[in-house]
């Protein structure tokens, strides 16, 4: 039997992914709160997951395992990871001490126990607890797209949109308005590339790599494209309908004229409201999900 190097396979297999942060976080926002070690132990189990106690290492499934040990540890890190997200983004409050969690597995030879030490820490608030007021949607990107398929979305328009959150939070609506303009146009435009790889439209192409070409040409060629056989295929692949591509436009060119309140020609104030703000955002998981799920069809 091939001999197995404990601390070596856990560590190699440890991998804390955005999905299980993304799916903690749904998870624990619809929780009052609590005791943390409590909540973490009720998500592993919905997860039909459970840490060992103990690994027999003479054993011929010894690495097995260890490697199934390794996804229950990455799972809880991927929790704490969710919680410490939500905290900064005012979703939950803290409350009490900060200790540190550090895996304990048992190592059992014949004749002999022993401990494993493995180079894994991560702290965690002993207790969380939502805020008593909640606003109209969360701040947090994992949970203000959750459906969307935030995972395949180019990190470049995850921090636009992050950003705009941000900035929504502190009352700086102008400045959300604008980075969620630059969210929805960067969207358009890797949708649009992809879907002139997909059904092979050379013009479209031409369009979207064109840097003197406005959104808005852009934007109408990408519309072209999914209008012809080939695009209305891709269209029912992505679950979309044209109607969702109208909606997706309109909401699109109606954030860009807002946006333009930063040129002075156009307006002589750049204050926008609350309520503007909300609007377009509330929009936001829709329309750049429409064009999200056609981009990855």
């Amino acid at each position: 039997m091939r001999a197995v190097e404990p601390k070596g396979v856990v560590e190699s297999h440890l991998s804390v992914k955005r999905e299980d942060i993304a799916r903690a976080k749904s998870w624990i926002i619809k929780t009052p709160g609590g005791a943390t070690n409590e909540m973490v132990g009720a998500w592993l189990s919905e997860q039909s997951l459970r840490e060992p106690e103990f690994v027999e290492t003479d054993q011929s499934d010894c690495e097995e395992k260890l490697i199934a040990a390794a996804r229950v540890y990455s799972v809880r890190l991927a929790f704490y990871q969710a919680i410490w997200e939500l905290i900064a983004t005012g979703e939950l409050f803290p409350e009490g001490d900060v200790p540190s969690w550090t895996p304990s597995l048992e190592l059992r030879t014949p004749g002999h126990r022993g401990g494993a030490h493995f180079d894994i820490r991560c702290v965690y608030p002993v207790r969380v607890h939502r805020p008593p007021c909640a606003a109209e949607f969360s701040a947090d990107t994992d949970i203000f797209l959750k459906g969307v398929g935030s995972q395949t979305i180019h990190p470049g328009i995850m921090e636009a949109i992050q950003q705009s959150l941000v900035c929504f939070r502190r009352g700086l609506y102008m400045p959300s308005i604008a980075m969620l303009a630059a969210a929805a146009e960067a969207t358009w435009i890797e949708c649009g590339r992809q879907v002139a790889t997909s059904i092979g439209d050379s013009k479209l192409e031409r369009a979207i790599a064109d840097s003197f070409s406005s959104l808005t040409k852009k934007v109408r060629e990408v519309h072209k494209s999914l209008e012809q056989p080939r695009g209305k295929q891709l269209l029912k692949t992505a679950k979309r309908t044209a109607a969702d591509i109208d909606n997706a436009e309109l909401w699109t060119t109606t954030l860009r004229e807002r946006r333009n309140a930063l040129h002075w020609t156009k307006t002589s104030s750049f204050i926008a409201e609350h309520s503007e703000a909300a609007t377009f955002l509330m929009g936001a998981p829709q329309h750049i999900g429409t064009l999200e799920a056609i981009r990855t069809a």
